[in-house]
C-alpha cells in the first residue's frame, strides 16, 4: 500500500483492468529514483480508487489498462520532468499520471491529505 499523504483526483474516465471506465477515480503514486543515473528511468507504482468515498474508507484499488494490457506498475522517462526532486516531485507527478493515463494535466489535481 502506498502510505505517501497526497493523491490526485482525475476529473475524466481511465480504462480499469477489468475492463470498464472509471469515472473521476483518485490515483495515488509513488515514485522512485534508485537507480535513475544509469538507467534514466523513475520507477513508478501507483493505485487507483473507484472515488473519494473509496479511497477514504479503504476500499480495494485497482489497476489501469494501457494498450489492451494491464499496467501494474511503470517507468517514466526523468527528461520528461527535468526539474524532479524534493521540492517539484508533487507537480511532477501530475505530469507522469497525465502523460501515462493520457490526460490533459489540467484534469490531474493534487489532493494534501490533513494530518492527523
Amino acid at each position: 500500500m502506498i502510505k505517501n499523504k497526497e493523491y490526485y483526483q482525475i476529473d475524466g474516465e481511465i480504462m480499469a483492468d477489468f475492463g470498464t471506465a472509471v469515472t473521476n477515480p483518485i490515483i495515488k503514486i509513488a515514485v522512485s529514483s534508485v537507480g535513475v543515473e544509469s538507467s534514466g528511468l523513475l520507477n513508478c507504482e501507483y493505485n487507483i480508487y473507484s472515488s473519494a468515498e473509496a479511497y477514504e474508507g479503504g476500499k480495494y484499488f485497482f489497476k489501469a489498462e494501457k494498450d489492451d494490457k494491464r499496467l501494474i506498475n511503470f517507468t517514466y522517462e526523468v527528461a520528461g520532468v527535468p526539474d524532479w526532486g524534493i521540492q517539484s516531485y508533487k507537480e511532477d507527478q501530475r505530469k507522469i499520471i497525465s502523460d501515462t493515463f493520457g490526460l490533459e494535466l489540467d484534469k490531474v489535481t493534487l489532493i494534501i491529505e490533513e494530518a492527523e
